[in-house]
């Protein structure tokens, strides 16, 4: 075989995997959006808010209600996961296996913002890698989700803690 026959067939090779590659996504695209182009909330040129427009407009009463708890629903039918939104960092990744920093308090005592500000970089580091091994596992659950509670303004003020609303633990008779 000369160089030009290998170069005619490398090419003939060439356009019949494009045409398959090409086959391919049309049919993966018709599959996911019924025949025609991928809904817009699909789509990465799209912005956020037009993508989230586009997903929301599609979604019925009842599948919109599912979504308003921290333990959302799977959507199957647009492709939308479940979720769980509940997941704090007040001090560190609330699970564990993760690094647990001081109390919010004891941090403010210290006034080392720097400090503060690489134990927010180590948070969010081991948040996201918990998130990435919990999706691989094929599960969302509570504190599995990349958002978290944390962290706090003023801990004294948070209705989770009320500790900063009363003087002890204990009532008095």
């Amino acid at each position: 075989m000369n160089s030009s026959q290998v170069i005619r067939k490398a090419s003939f090779q060439l356009v019949i995997a494009a045409v398959a590659c090409g086959a391919l996504v049309r049919t993966l695209y018709a599959q996911e959006a019924g025949g025609g182009a991928p809904p817009g909330y699909l789509n990465p040129t799209l912005s956020a808010g037009q993508r989230a427009a586009d997903l929301v407009r599609r979604m019925t009463l009842e599948e919109k209600a599912s979504q308003l708890v921290n333990q959302a629903r799977a959507i199957p039918r647009l492709n939308v996961p479940a979720y769980d939104w509940w997941s704090e960092a007040l001090h560190g990744v609330a699970v564990d296996g993760t690094t647990e920093f001081p109390e919010p308090i004891g941090l403010a005592a210290t006034f080392d913002v720097p400090a503060i500000h690489e134990m927010a970089i180590a948070i969010s580091i081991e948040g996201r890698i918990k998130h990435v091994q919990d999706v691989r596992a094929g599960h969302s659950n509570i504190f599995e989700g990349l958002d978290f509670w944390s962290p706090n303004i003023n801990i004294f003020r948070d209705p989770r803690w009320d500790a900063g609303r009363r003087p002890t633990a204990r009532t008095r008779s």
